[in-house]
């Protein structure tokens, strides 16, 4: 028996070692230095508590500041704050987290790291639960922060099930340069990733809603709603302070912008309560009850801002007035003045009327204009001239890009009854017949030519195929001269006619070719902007504010990359949603839907189509 023991008991002793190897070398929670991978953003997702601090024993000589909170602090930008307090900030935001995780953060940062400014993210939800331990392995805190033992910690990584280290290697099969529910961290800020929830329809309520409502509920036990361990969390800030204090640390409190399910879930009772008693230990910017918290297109869900609102906080408590924010939006509290200010809540509540900041721009679309031509894109002068008479007597304003910009990023003004005229691909009809109309009756528009095509006025670019003419600079010139019309991009060359064009990587839209990959991609839509934006640089003094996608095609890949390019608005073809532009959220401005205006639209077609938004 005992020779034949000795096999099994080597067997298990085997297995008993590849298991945690293959744990430590694959590293799903990023806690063995991710030896294989090198994938912060998986391993955050997996445990931002253990992986975060693991990343920052090798990599905190790169910051100099930091933001701690709940996961509704992802949404401050790091930059931003860079900027405002000349600083190098990292986001050591958990989720799930309560206020005992936001001491031992804290208090791991002060005694081992530089640390020159300190931002503490407050929500409500701190004063629900305090220390609950986490048996989940989800949770788990570094020892280097708790003060847990070590060789616990990595045994239980170690020794986890190996299922994770099969998902991860899953994943790296499956992962792409957008985020996915496996890798929804920036591993260079620390903060979520929310380029594609950033680039999502938004202006339209009906629209989001739909898509979204149920995000918006919010639910909390009883006895969770009377702040139970708001003692707790008052003292964790207290030990915070005393210890910035100590070590000369400016710190920032901020009870962050909460939408009014959450609100509604505790009372304001609770709710004063927890300021009046945050307002004796600290000073600190009260963001949570203001005319946002009313509307659901602020926010990503029930408990995460969006952050374009994180933009709007840091505007608010660094006095930048070049981003817009509502009037009632913030107020640093006091021990002093925290009485007037609950007051002043109670006696005034907050509310949203869309009216005072939102804006339904309804946006037309024209091609071609011509005496003698026919088709499906060509529009007569005079059927052009009758639709803008119509718009005019209707009582509608014509509305350029840069105002549509400046309403949302600025709060600026729009007529009351705006629209948007927007003529694509820049054919020579447009100069020649288009302008002197707008000019007769007071209307503008934004024309949005292929790059390749101005000024070829007999040819498809450098071929023999004979093309509809389209203007060129000189004319593009006079037309922005004129304030009537202003030039976009409809991209320089990836609006090509198959027909005309040789070999087999034929663009007809800005979507990806079939097979390419998203390195190649990005590139080719880099170089074609980049092209586009140089030469209109070089002819007309100044860069693209607006793309109009070809055949209306994009995909979020396409829209990321554009905004992060630089171009804050884009137009599609679409008709399923109303173009609402909301002041702050620049997401209104994306991929905004257009109404096709043909010869055969009559006047009523017309304000049938304006009038439905």
């Amino acid at each position: 028996m005992k020779h034949k023991t000795w096999p099994r008991v080597l067997a298990m002793l085997l297995l008993l070692g590849i298991f945690p190897a293959i744990n430590i070398l694959t590293d799903p929670f990023g806690v063995f230095g991710d030896p294989i991978f090198h994938w912060p953003s998986y391993n955050e997702t997996n445990n931002p508590r253990s992986a975060k601090i693991a990343w920052l024993a090798d990599h905190h000589q790169e910051f100099d500041s930091y933001v701690i909170g709940s996961s509704c602090a992802a949404s401050y930008n790091m930059e931003e704050l860079n900027n405002y307090l000349d600083a190098r900030f990292y986001n050591l935001f958990v989720y799930g987290s309560d206020a005992k995780d936001y001491r031992d953060l804290a208090f791991y940062l002060l005694e081992n790291c530089e640390v020159k400014n300190l931002v503490l993210n407050l929500n409500f939800n701190e004063a629900n639960t305090y220390d609950t331990g986490a048996d989940d392995i989800h949770y788990w805190m570094h020892p280097l922060a708790d003060g847990g033992s070590p060789a616990l910690f990595y045994l239980r990584y170690a020794f986890c099930s190996t299922q994770y280290a099969i998902d991860k290697i899953s994943a790296s099969f499956r992962d792409t340069d957008l985020p996915q529910v496996f890798d929804v961290f920036d591993a260079a800020t620390g903060c979520y990733d929310k380029r594609v929830r950033d680039v999502e329809r938004i202006g339209d309520p009906e629209v989001y809603q739909a898509a979204h409502g149920a995000d918006f509920q919010y639910y909390s036990p009883p006895d969770f709603t009377q702040l139970p361990y708001l003692d707790q969390c008052i003292q964790v800030v207290t030990d915070i302070r005393d210890l910035c204090r100590e070590k000369g640390v400016n710190l920032i409190v901020i009870c962050s912008p909460t939408y009014a399910s959450q609100l509604e879930a505790y009372g304001s009772e609770a709710l004063n309560r927890y300021r009046t008693a945050l307002a004796q230990v600290v000073d600190f910017w009260d963001f949570s009850c203001t005319s946002i918290s009313y509307d659901s297109r602020y926010f990503y869900d029930a408990s995460h801002f969006r952050n374009a609102v994180g933009s709007m906080v840091l505007a608010e408590i660094f006095d930048n007035n070049a981003v817009y924010r509502p009037e009632d939006f913030g107020t640093c509290v006091t021990a002093e003045n925290c009485g007037a200010y609950l007051e002043r809540l109670a006696a005034a509540p907050p509310a949203a009327d869309p009216a005072d900041y939102t804006a339904d721009v309804p946006v037309l679309m024209y091609h071609h204009f011509s005496e003698t031509e026919t088709g499906d894109t060509v529009v007569r002068p005079e059927t052009f001239d009758l639709h803008m008479k119509t718009l005019r007597d209707a009582g509608y304003q014509a509305v350029s890009v840069q105002e549509m910009i400046d309403y949302v990023y600025n709060g600026g003004s729009l007529p009351d009854k705006p629209v948007c005229i927007t003529m694509d691909d820049g054919y020579r009809s447009n100069y020649e017949l288009a302008l002197p109309i707008l000019e007769r009756y007071g209307m503008k528009a934004t024309v949005f030519a292929i790059g390749s095509s101005v000024g070829h006025d007999q040819f498809y670019k450098d071929t023999a195929y004979p093309l509809t003419p389209h203007f060129g600079y000189d004319e593009a010139r006079e037309m922005l001269a004129s304030g009537v019309m202003d030039f976009q991009s409809h991209t320089y060359d990836m609006h090509q006619w198959a027909p005309f064009e040789t070999g087999d990587a034929v663009r007809t839209s800005a979507l990806p070719l079939e097979g390419e990959s998203e390195a190649a991609y990005a590139a080719a839509l880099a170089a074609d902007m980049d092209l586009y934006e140089q030469e209109r640089l070089r002819e007309l003094g100044a860069g693209f504010q607006a793309l109009a996608y070809p055949g209306g095609y994009y995909n979020d890949l396409t829209e990321v990359l554009i905004h992060e390019a630089g171009i804050p608005v884009t137009f599609s073809i679409e008709t399923g949603a109303r173009s609402v532009l909301v002041r702050g959220l620049p997401q209104s401005l994306y991929a905004l839907c257009r109404w096709n205006v043909t010869e055969r639209t009559s006047p009523q077609d017309l304000l049938a189509m304006v009038e439905s938004k």
